[in-house]
């Protein structure tokens, strides 16, 4: 999984980030889909967590790919 750690990232290094989230996202959404099916506590609770991480994953990479469309602010 890619995460966003530098700000000296390119817009294309950017976008990859924000697609890979972009699918874990998906996957995370899937599990907890999957971990009501079982009503197994355990299992939901933790794919839960999973989708908050990826929420939190996924909006980091899309203000990253943003501040490539930002104007610059003269100091």
């Amino acid at each position: 999984m890619t995460t966003i750690e530098s700000a000296d990232q390119t817009f294309e290094q950017a976008v990859a980030a924000k697609d890979a989230a972009a699918l874990a996202l998906y996957r995370a959404e899937l599990a907890v889909h999957d971990a009501h099916q079982t009503q197994v506590d355990h299992w939901i609770g933790a794919a839960h967590d999973r989708l908050h991480d990826a929420i939190s994953r996924y909006l980091a990479a899309e203000s990253a790919v943003a501040a490539f469309h930002r104007p610059a602010v003269a100091a």
